[in-house]
């Protein structure tokens, strides 16, 4: 009778034991979520502000700016009559962004340096600080999401 309530009680703490680890696990990995989510965010803010100044806009401007592309493409969109044309507005604004997204994360992916060979000064629209967070940032997220 002894050795079966020893044994008894061994399962009981070796199940309590798991059962704790296992929501242990669960709280440390919806943690981890939760901090990587969060350094996601904080870098696409510091993107977005990085992409306002490479643009030479304060944010509140890039961000009526990019409210107004949005208005105009809605607009092109509702005046398209047939699915070629619907098509056709839509590649055209894909173009139009890609193009303008080429030359900013060009800024923006050099943080602003200037090119060796060049030797000419170019105005540095990114401040250092901003450059700086931008890349802490990036950094933050490849550690606490790896």
């Amino acid at each position: 009778m002894q050795r079966s309530l020893i044994g008894g009680i061994a399962i009981a703490i070796v199940g309590a034991m798991t059962y704790l680890l296992v929501q242990w696990e669960a709280a440390d990995s919806q943690r981890h979520d939760a901090l990587c989510g969060q350094a996601q965010q904080s870098l696409k803010g510091v993107e977005i502000r990085a992409r306002a100044l490479a643009a030479g806009l304060s944010l509140d401007a890039y961000a009526k700016d990019e409210e107004a592309k949005v208005a105009a493409l809605i607009r092109a969109l509702d005046a398209a009559k047939n699915e070629a044309e619907v098509d056709a507005v839509i590649e055209a604004h894909a173009a139009a962004i890609e193009a303008q997204d080429a030359v900013i994360d060009a800024e923006v992916d050099t943080r602003g340096d200037q090119k060796f060979l060049e030797q000419r000064l170019v105005k540095q629209r990114i401040p250092v600080d901003v450059k700086q967070e931008l890349q802490r940032a990036a950094k933050a997220v490849s550690v606490v999401c790896s």
